[in-house]
């Protein structure tokens, strides 16, 4: 009979359900079960996805608000159970063993007074965050999270009103933020990267969805050693290469895995000019992952920049790169890529 299993044995069973799962299964089959649930040791992990608002307030009541102390994973994807679960704010900081924290589709009004007094979370160190509405003002919301004082991955994915032009980061009031990962799942200003390395001395990978250099003023020539930095991610949108090259100059001494999307700007799709910059600013890098979207002056040049790829200092690294044309009369447009390993 299952009820004659062992504790142990029945909390091994645990382990391999959602916490929601084996709630809706065991804590009223009888006494033993439900004491099995609210005088356990053992960490508990949240994910609530779907689920209507009177079943959750039936599992916050009986599981969550008595395992406060155990939660050390907790994932909100309805923005009703983060008002209800964090109602008032300050409760958050009862969550004493949380790491992880992922709230999808989150109102700008909660997350303020959540990141507030999660300052006081001792183990906070993973922040997945996706607001629900445009944000205003992306500097506010990233010095939010720089203040948590025990943050080491965070990724935010946000819209912006203004898609165009992004606002620029102000972050300089800071001295420095844990932050070692980092992914922006946004539109970004080119000219606030220099603020953002500025909090991040302990970055070691950095991902950019969208990278902006339209209206922005570039960096300073100030260098940053950034000697934690390994991995790199852009997507660029009207960053010139010239911008790129004092970026790399000034902060990727030390990368060794660099990942560029970029689309119709030729000057990026020169191979001998890639190969200058690596020597120069990436000495230590051990993947090129590149994506050229777009056209070049003719067919025939097209095939020539294709070409240069095929170098001995491509094949001696093992890069090796493929192209195809989107259309067979239109051999001076296509895309140009990076191959298997990276693709």
């Amino acid at each position: 009979m299952f009820e004659d299993l062992a504790n142990e044995t029945i909390y091994e069973i645990f382990d391999y359900l959602e916490i929601t799962h084996a709630y809706d299964a065991f804590f009223n089959l009888n006494q033993r079960f439900r004491n099995l649930f609210l005088y356990s040791n053992l960490p508990i992990q949240v994910n609530i996805s779907t689920m209507s608002k009177t079943s959750f307030e039936r599992y916050r009541k009986n599981v969550i608000i008595p395992n406060k102390y155990r939660i050390n994973y907790l994932r909100l994807s309805n923005p009703f159970t983060v008002d209800i679960i964090f109602s008032p704010p300050y409760v958050i900081a009862e969550f004493i063993q949380l790491e992880t924290l992922i709230l999808d589709h989150i109102n700008a009004k909660y997350l303020r007074n959540i990141l507030t007094h999660a300052i006081r979370l001792p183990k906070l160190q993973t922040l997945v965050l996706s607001l629900a509405e445009l944000v205003e003002s992306p500097s506010k919301l990233f010095t939010w999270i720089f203040r948590l004082p025990k943050l080491k991955s965070c990724k935010i994915t946000y819209q912006i009103k203004d898609q165009q032009d992004p606002p620029l980061l102000l972050l300089s009031e800071f001295k420095t933020s844990p932050i070692e990962h980092l992914v922006i799942n946004s539109r970004l200003r080119f000219d606030s990267l220099e603020d953002l390395f500025s909090c991040l001395s302990n970055l070691r990978h950095l991902s950019i969805s969208c990278l902006v250099g339209h209206r922005s003023l570039g960096i300073s020539s100030y260098i940053i050693r950034l000697k934690h930095l390994k991995y790199v991610s852009f997507e660029l949108d009207g960053v010139r290469l010239p911008r790129l090259e004092k970026l790399m100059r000034n902060f990727f001494r030390h990368v060794e895995v660099f990942r560029l999307t970029v689309k119709y700007d030729q000057t990026y799709f020169d191979a001998n000019l890639w190969e200058q910059l690596i020597k120069s600013y990436m000495p230590n890098l051990r993947i090129f992952d590149i994506h050229y979207n777009g056209a070049v002056d003719s067919s025939s040049s097209y095939h020539q920049l294709v070409d240069q790829f095929n170098s001995p200092f491509w094949i001696e690294r093992g890069w090796s790169f493929n192209h195809q044309h989107f259309w067979p009369d239109s051999l001076s447009s296509g895309m140009f890529y990076s191959t298997d390993p990276y693709r």
